[in-house]
């Protein structure tokens, strides 16, 4: 027990009083540090030629009018903002009160959101000047490689929701609904003079927005089909809010409505050189246009592109052979791209194309159980050269093997291979030298490096606008902010050297 007498009388608290007032000094260059990145990023727009964000303001010195925002600003305070994470302009207006970077950018002022908001999207030819020249910048400073280029897809999720897909049926009625809407309120405001104007403007302008997107989700309908069959066209839904978005697997099994993304990387310092966006679920037909993307840029057409065998097709083989592009992408073997044609004809997959051996150049195939098929017929086939071999008749009757290699069709068993051209061939053979296949190692690394970024680490994996003309500028903001990032990374080593 200890002996100690205790203390007499209440505990003493300091006085926390919100009442009173203050009269602070806020010196704005003491907020962040030198190499704070928000400095970085102010200096480099300094740099660059910010003149085509400035063609469409109106306000002049000498003339009535409130003053805008400089350009320099504005494209700092996105780029800072996309690489803390933040894509709202609503949450930039707020954290310009607090958030050091941003409050130095601005100098404590307050941005509208409005305008920022309008002026990611208002500038997309400025931006892409501007991500041009950037690239100039670093390649001037030996940075990139642009010899060697890595073409990879990332699906991103749009505004839109699932809930947005509808029928023909619904679509109609929901733009029957939002025309008689807009009707009615035009009625009302020749009926009614007093009522507010910019309330009335307002609704008048929602009106005919919702008209608008019917209209565009009908139209996309029609496109869509009009390249399938007329027996999937009561299956086919189009979004209503954002009609060129599609359904797109997430990766955790399910599907979302979203666009892919072709990000082009170049090899030295995975800075993306090109960045485009498209509807399309796969990734077949988009290699041709992010070359296309590169000579628009006015960079030099690579030496060598990378990408993985979503992209390996025999179009893509013939035009990367034209361009004297060296093409490097794993070729899926034939049994695989046979097997899901077979597995409908009711063929088993020992029995496949592949397991059919050429003999005589060519001009015949043995097939698993010895008989010969011989060539009865050559002809185009979507636009790829093809040959057509067919067993006797007898022969496939008498075979044990009948219902397994001739599948539904039955007897006798025919095999159609194609013709490979000098480009196809070279590329095959290309792919199986063992320094190619170093080569596409790297692909995983480097490619997927940006998706990881913007999606991973940013978190940034939804676009904050509808469409894809204005998401496509926000990708194309989201890159810029990737390779600033990545710059400041490099430059104490470009630097030094």
């Amino acid at each position: 027990m200890s002996s100690e007498t205790p203390p007499i009388g209440k505990i003493k608290y300091k006085p926390v009083d919100r009442s009173q007032t203050s009269l602070q000094v806020l010196d704005y260059e003491c907020l962040i540090e030198a190499h704070h990145p928000a400095r970085i990023i102010w200096e480099l727009a300094g740099k660059m030629n910010l003149e085509p964000f400035a063609r469409n303001c109106k306000t002049r010195e000498g003339e009535v009018g409130r003053a805008c925002w400089p350009p320099r600003l504005l494209v700092s305070v996105w780029v800072y903002a996309y690489t803390q994470r933040v894509a709202s302009a609503r949450a930039i207006e707020r954290l310009t009160a607090y958030e050091p970077g941003l409050r130095w950018l601005t100098a404590g002022q307050e941005v509208n959101y409005h305008t920022l908001a309008d002026f990611r999207v208002d500038h997309r030819e400025a931006l892409e000047k501007l991500f041009a020249e950037f690239l100039a910048m670093l390649d001037q400073a030996g940075v990139v490689n642009l010899k060697t280029i890595l073409q990879d897809g990332t699906k991103m999720k749009a505004v839109a929701g699932n809930g947005s897909f509808h029928r023909r049926h619904t679509l109609e009625k929901r733009l029957k609904a939002a025309r008689k809407v807009l009707k009615k309120l035009d009625r009302e405001a020749t009926q009614d003079e007093k009522m507010d104007e910019r309330r009335q403007a307002a609704q008048k302008r929602a009106a005919r927005e919702a008209v608008a997107r019917g209209e565009a989700a009908l139209k996309e309908l029609e496109k869509r089909e009009a390249g399938t069959p007329p027996s999937e066209h009561a299956d086919l839904r189009v979004s209503h809010s954002e009609s060129e978005t599609r359904k797109m697997k997430d990766g955790h099994g399910g599907y979302q409505a979203g666009y892919n993304m072709q990000v082009s990387t170049e090899v030295q310092s995975r800075i993306i050189v090109a960045v485009g966006l498209t509807s399309e679920t796969n990734d077949l037909h988009q290699l041709i246009p992010a070359l296309d993307r590169l000579e628009q840029s006015g960079l030099p057409t690579p030496q060598t592109v990378i990408a993985d065998n979503g992209y390996a097709t025999r179009d893509n083989v013939e035009q990367m052979a034209e361009r004297k592009v060296e093409f490097v992408a794993p070729w899926k073997d034939d049994a695989a791209r046979q097997a899901g044609p077979s597995v409908r004809s009711g063929i088993a997959k020992e029995f496949t194309a592949s397991a059919f051996q050429q003999q005589a150049r060519g001009q015949q195939l043995l097939c698993p159980d010895g008989k010969t098929l011989v060539v009865i017929q050559q002809k185009k086939h979507h636009g790829i050269p093809k040959v057509m071999f067919q067993a006797k008749a007898a022969d496939c009757a008498r075979c044990q093997f009948l219902r397994q290699c001739c599948g539904h069709r039955g007897g006798p068993r025919r095999v159609e291979l194609p013709v490979e051209s000098k480009a196809m061939r070279e590329y095959l053979a290309r792919m199986k030298r063992s320094a190619m296949k170093k080569l596409y190692k790297k692909r995983a690394e480097i490619a997927e490096f940006p998706h990881m970024w913007i999606k991973g680490v940013q978190n940034l994996r939804q676009f904050s606008v509808r469409g894809i003309v204005k998401a496509g500028t926000e990708a194309l903001w989201m890159a810029l902010a990737y390779n600033v990032t990545q710059w400041i990374r490099l430059r104490p080593a470009v630097a030094t050297a």
